[in-house]
């Protein structure tokens, strides 16, 4: 059974989120666990009242999130009727960043899925603190950002973006090639660059690449750079139609440049597309 986690404020971005793993992973057998921290609350309630009352805050922030949750769960239990799934839902007064590496470890979690932003997210941005902060944190588990504005669509065609520094085998990543053999999809390995431009290491990289994928129906693109490369990046995606945009997460990799750049911290053209994040890192 897949094992998916997904972190919640009980907001539409959280709800909208896991809508689309249930719809993506809906003929699967899953287990999904929609884990609430609520350290913020217990921080400023208790902040303004004696500490002596700080146990019976818990207990009515674990009720309220149980009580949430609940609404969550019937909620998308009428909305995906015939996903074989069930749900869970757990809460903790500890932080979210803090949290989610140990549960991710301790019940074997398959894949985390997040909203772009949570409850008092604002409009113009695309990549909440939160979120941003767990994509810099989560050791060993894949991660699926979820814009609140998407409409799920079958990920014909899945993006792959790399600068061909590192070579990374596609073909044994699981959280991608499960998606290509179910949903026979098409995989896009995009390049900000021209191929003329390469190094030779660049270059073989991208033929490990080629071999490496050589039993899947792959195509490279190599696109000029714009005004930065998320930029370019999103007019890609939607110049192509992608379906799914994904990422590898290494600390010293251009994905770190690229979270830092305007056109990601803020709406982008592919507000509507999804991002999957593998991490590198081991646990």
């Amino acid at each position: 059974m897949k094992r998916i986690l997904v972190p919640t404020d009980f907001s539409d971005n959280a709800y909208a989120a896991l809508v689309y793993a249930s719809r993506l992973y809906g003929a699967e057998e899953a287990l999904f666990t929609l884990f609430h921290s609520f350290e913020e609350e217990v921080s400023h309630l208790t902040s303004r009242v004696d500490v002596g009352r700080t146990d019976e805050i818990i207990d009515n922030l674990y009720k309220h999130s149980d009580e949430d949750g609940e609404r969550m769960l019937e909620k998308i239990k009428r909305d995906s009727p015939k996903a074989h799934h069930t749900y869970e839902v757990v809460a903790t007064p500890i932080s979210l960043s803090k949290a989610i590496n140990k549960i991710v470890a301790d019940e074997q979690i398959d894949l985390v899925v997040m909203g772009s932003k949570g409850r008092t997210g604002a409009e113009e941005i695309l990549i909440g603190s939160t979120t941003t902060t767990i994509t810099d944190t989560l050791i060993g588990c894949p991660l699926l950002i979820v814009p609140r504005n998407v409409n799920f669509v079958v990920p014909h065609n899945i993006a792959f973006s790399s600068d061909f520094m590192e070579f990374y085998q596609l073909s044994r990543l699981k959280p991608i090639t499960r998606l290509v053999r179910h949903y026979n999809s098409k995989i896009h390995i995009v390049h900000v660059g021209l191929e003329s431009d390469l190094s030779d290491e660049q270059r073989n990289h991208m033929d490990q690449f080629e071999t490496d994928l050589s039993e899947y129906d792959a195509e490279f693109h190599f696109v000029p750079k714009e005004d930065n490369i998320s930029g370019t990046l999103h007019n890609f995606i939607d110049n192509r139609s992608i379906d799914l945009f994904a990422l590898i997460y290494h600390k010293h990799g251009f994905i770190k440049k690229l979270f830092r750049e305007p056109v990601v911290t803020h709406v982008g053209k592919h507000q509507h597309v999804p991002t999957l994040i593998i991490p590198t890192r081991s646990k």
